[in-house]
């Protein structure tokens, strides 16, 4: 079992290498795992209306789902759309993110003046990030791909130590 666990580790930390070397395809593909979701979502959905409940309008409504997914899943035009959306929404994300922080800090300013001052700082920052990933969403793709790489691959070296690490049953 512990080689097995090394092995997967490896290959977690390839799979994380490959990544990093190809940042836009590892974004580009989560339009595929996306439109994979819904259409599973979908045929789950209506399965579940027609077997049990017997409710009509719920299947209706999940065979559209399922067909939106397989438009997503088999239409590039709509593949490379729901990617560049996805790319708009981090964008969108990171705004939200640091207009919270930003009136956290403001509100909280009075208990800790450094600390309010940092998070106004971190929050016009995030504003500011968030503001560039919307001008430039393919750069926010590319990004979001070496996020992704680093993490598998962080993840390959997590299972390495951690089997190296775990005793003998």
């Amino acid at each position: 079992m512990k080689v097995f666990a090394i092995i997967t580790g490896i290959l977690t930390a390839i799979l994380g290498f490959s990544a990093i070397a190809m940042p836009l395809r590892v974004f580009l593909g989560i339009g595929w795992l996306l439109g994979a979701l819904v259409l599973a979502n979908g045929i789950s959905g209506t399965i579940n209306a027609f077997s049990k409940k017997h409710d009509v309008w719920q299947g209706i409504f999940n065979i559209l789902i399922a067909i939106g997914g397989g438009i997503i899943l088999f239409n590039t035009f709509s593949r490379v759309m729901t990617d560049m959306f996805l790319a708009y929404l981090a964008g969108f994300v990171i705004i939200m993110y640091g207009v919270n922080m930003f009136l956290s800090a403001i509100k909280n300013i009075k208990e800790s003046t450094a600390m309010g001052v940092i998070g106004i700082i971190c929050g016009a920052l995030s504003i500011i990030a968030g503001v560039f990933s919307i001008m430039h969403p393919v750069l926010t793709m590319i990004s979001l791909g070496y996020i992704i790489g680093f993490s598998v691959i962080m993840q390959g070296v997590n299972m390495i130590v951690l089997a190296c690490s775990v005793k003998k049953a």
